[in-house]
């Protein structure tokens, strides 16, 4: 990470420099994701003092793609809390899915930017050895389907033991999204950690970041190879479902997913970041 300065003292409707002190920053996880991986970076802002609102629109993620393409990305605010204040929040592809090949990035702000980093998407070695996915559960009976719950079921037949952080734990939000059709109605939310886990799951402490380095301080669940596990969650505890409604669930979450050994000839790809969502339409 190289951080660049930028002195300012603002004049009336102008900036001369001699005062302030601003740095972009950008910070890779890794160098090396696989396909379908959620690839995320950090960008930020440091800053002694309040930034000036003139200043908080000048945000850019500039991106050059293997085939030689440039994209450049305004960020428009920071996620929450006060704009004026240095920031730090996570980047990455959203919903397009990155082709294989050599990134290029850096992150602008009020003209600054920082170093070009660089990081690799390669094809995914663990496509046929990880298997994950969201299992909708009838728990009652009836001749009329009813969905009441889910289960995260998780496969490991990779050779080497699996870990990955247990859901609902920070850095590994559940989200859902329900859809009543009446009346029309749609919400977004994160599910309540407790309706994921235990209170002794839950560590007193949070990480910046999930790495080889820090894993045996984490919760996490182990899978051995030829193995698999469910973690089950009831719907009722996650959102005010109403009897009689018609909806459409749709519940995501990124798995931070280690394999093997740090000492292991492919380390350096772990953690990795997977994807999973599953939907389901059902009446209550």
């Amino acid at each position: 990470m190289l951080e660049h300065s930028w002195h300012l003292a603002q004049c009336g409707g102008c900036f001369s420099a001699a005062i302030y002190e601003f740095g972009p920053i950008l910070e890779l996880e890794k160098s090396v994701y696989v396909a379908g991986e959620a690839i995320r970076f950090w960008i930020g802002v440091t800053s002694d003092v309040p930034i000036p609102e003139a200043l908080q629109s000048s945000y850019v993620v500039h991106i050059v793609r293997p085939d030689g393409s440039r994209v450049d990305e305004r960020v428009s605010s920071t996620a929450d809390g006060d704009p004026s204040r240095a920031w730090k929040g996570g980047w990455g592809f959203g919903t397009q899915t990155p082709s294989l090949g050599r990134y290029v990035v850096s992150f602008e702000f009020a003209g600054q930017r920082t170093a070009e980093q660089t990081f690799e998407v390669i094809p995914n070695p663990f496509a046929q050895g990880i298997e994950a996915r969201w299992i909708f559960v009838d728990t009652k009976s009836g001749g009329e389907v009813h969905s009441r719950g889910v289960l995260l079921h998780i496969e490991n037949k990779t050779g080497r033991e699996l870990q990955f952080a247990k859901p609902g734990l920070s850095g590994s939000d559940v989200w859902l999204h329900v859809k009543q059709f009446q009346p029309p109605y749609s919400k977004s939310t994160f599910i309540p950690q407790s309706a994921l886990l235990q209170a002794d799951e839950v560590p007193s402490f949070t990480l910046d970041t999930l790495d080889w380095s820090n894993r045996a301080r984490w919760p996490m669940v182990i899978v051995q190879d030829g193995r698999s596990v469910d973690r089950g969650l009831a719907f009722q505890s996650a959102y005010p479902f109403h009897d009689g409604q018609e909806y459409e669930v749709t519940i995501s979450t990124v798995l931070t997913v280690f394999v093997g050994e740090r000492d292991d000839a492919d380390a350096q790809l772990f953690p990795l970041r997977i994807p999973t969502s599953g939907t389901a339409r059902f009446r209550w």
